[in-house]
């Protein structure tokens, strides 16, 4: 019977792949979540609007002076001053949305599809949830405060409140930050993160097992190369230190005999004594003694005495 067989490995990766498709936002979800909950996503939109309009306020920033004239971008002039103010305006329009509106319905669904029994990830993503919707209905609220400040609609928004100024300003940032740290903190606790880590964990075991093994057999290696090198120095020495000691003796020898009286030609004479010296190969002539008498008159012939 032939069976296709799967490894570890494929199983884990087949499974992850599924959960990330559940997990993926598509557009057919989202039509079927506005089916199912119409009000939610009216809401969505409605705020989305005023969001929309705080983002292009930082960007065109319209003034609107005491005789009631309109200006934009902060009453600079000039071609530069429009390009940079639609181009701010555009940037935050796009982001305020993204960050507050799709932010709260983006960790709507990440905590209705949290890993089963994970309570990290419920807290996680209905926090963010909680967390991204203030944000959005504080930037409409402010949103809505500007807009009435300028047109001059109430004595009560006759200037724009500095937290609403603040707040257009700062919301960015600290929303970002708390997506991106949300979403790292969400990732790490899911089953997915733990299997990695678990993997990572027993790669590392396994390659630190691997360098002591190499490096313990290193370390005998070199042991054993320095016990074989003391042996067999051992052997060598108790065979061969006698023959080496006999030969340094017969070299001696041989320089020392000849100033002992060494007979090289078996003349019975010492070489030393003999007319030829053979070890220089040199001719010395024989030199009689002279004898007392002799010694005596070639003194007295030289007008001195003999000693």
């Amino acid at each position: 019977m032939n069976k296709s067989y799967k490894s570890i490995r494929q199983t884990i990766d087949e499974r992850k792949s599924n959960e990330a498709k559940m997990k993926k936002i598509s557009f057919s979800d989202l039509k079927s979540d506005m089916k199912r909950n119409p009000l939610l996503f009216v809401a969505l939109f409605g705020l989305t609007f005023f969001t929309v309009l705080n983002g292009l306020f930082i960007g065109l920033a319209p003034r609107l002076n005491e005789q009631g004239e309109l200006s934009l971008f902060g009453g600079v002039e000039g071609t530069g001053a429009a390009v940079i103010g639609i181009f701010f305006g555009i940037v935050y329009a796009a982001t305020f949305p993204i960050i507050g509106e799709w932010g709260t319905y983006y960790w709507h669904r990440k905590a209705s599809l949290r890993d089963q029994n994970n309570l990290a990830q419920a807290w996680i993503g209905y926090g963010m949830m909680i967390l991204a919707g203030a944000f959005t209905v504080t930037t409409a609220i402010a949103a809505s405060v500007i807009l009435a400040s300028l047109l001059h609609t109430f004595t009560a928004f006759s200037a724009i409140p500095t937290w609403a100024q603040k707040w257009t300003v700062l919301i960015i940032p600290i929303s970002l930050a708390a997506h991106g740290a949300a979403n790292i903190w969400f990732d790490h606790v899911s089953k997915y993160a733990e299997e990695r880590r678990e993997m990572e964990r027993s790669l590392q075991q396994t390659q630190m097992e691997s360098e002591n093994r190499i490096r313990q057999a290193r370390d005998k290696a070199m042991e054993n190369a320095a016990i074989a090198m003391a042996e067999e120095y051992e052997v060598l020495s108790a065979v061969q230190a006698v023959q080496a000691g006999k030969a340094n003796a017969r070299r001696a020898w041989e320089k020392d005999k000849d100033d002992l009286g060494a007979d090289r030609d078996g003349d019975g004479i010492p070489d030393t004594m003999d007319s030829h010296d053979d070890r220089k190969n040199k001719h010395i002539p024989f030199q009689p003694q002279q004898s007392y008498a002799v010694k005596t008159q070639q003194v007295n012939d030289n007008g001195s005495h003999p000693r």
